[in-house]
């Protein structure tokens, strides 16, 4: 069986040549496609929210996340892409709104400010609700590096409603 974008026995002639990091990052993003197209969350989910490790503070409406640094979350410049911290501030501002919410909600603002270049071994999200109400959360979120030095800050709005 064959792909429509390249042949199996290309694409085995291509992993050869690659070295144990290279394959673990293919066989995560195909292993993450297979289980989005089986129904199971979406691919981003599976590709980066399995590598975070995070603790809610329902009461507070406050969640901490830690996102390990390795190679697939860097950009060309040596650091974490921007699209990665994004994700990082929008998960965790999205599990502190859905602890307060306690309900399914969306995204429908999000405003990322970069402050510095993030490096090191792993990152620290902090996301919190600073505003609710009865469908609508204001959120903010901090992501510290190694040295507890701000590299990425972010606010959110979150909307909260029976969803279809």
């Amino acid at each position: 069986m064959s792909s429509e974008w390249i042949e199996k026995g290309d694409m085995l002639r291509m992993l050869e040549g690659y070295d144990a990091r290279d394959l673990e990052i293919a066989l995560r993003a195909a292993d993450a496609n297979r289980r989005a197209r089986e129904g199971e969350l979406y691919f981003l989910h599976h590709l980066f929210g399995e590598q975070f490790d995070w603790e809610a503070i329902e009461a507070a409406g406050e969640v901490e996340i830690t996102l390990p640094i390795n190679l697939l979350v860097m950009n060309p410049g040596q650091m974490v892409h921007g699209g990665v911290l994004a994700l990082l501030c929008d998960n965790a501002m999205g599990i502190a709104s859905h602890a307060r919410a306690m309900r399914d909600g969306v995204t429908v603002e999000l405003t990322v400010r970069y402050h510095k270049p993030a490096r090191g071994s792993k990152l620290r999200a902090v996301g919190r609700v600073i505003s609710s109400g009865s469908h609508v959360n204001s959120t903010q979120c901090e992501v510290y590096d190694d040295a507890g030095q701000l590299v990425t800050s972010a606010t959110g709005t979150f909307y909260h409603k029976k969803l279809r």
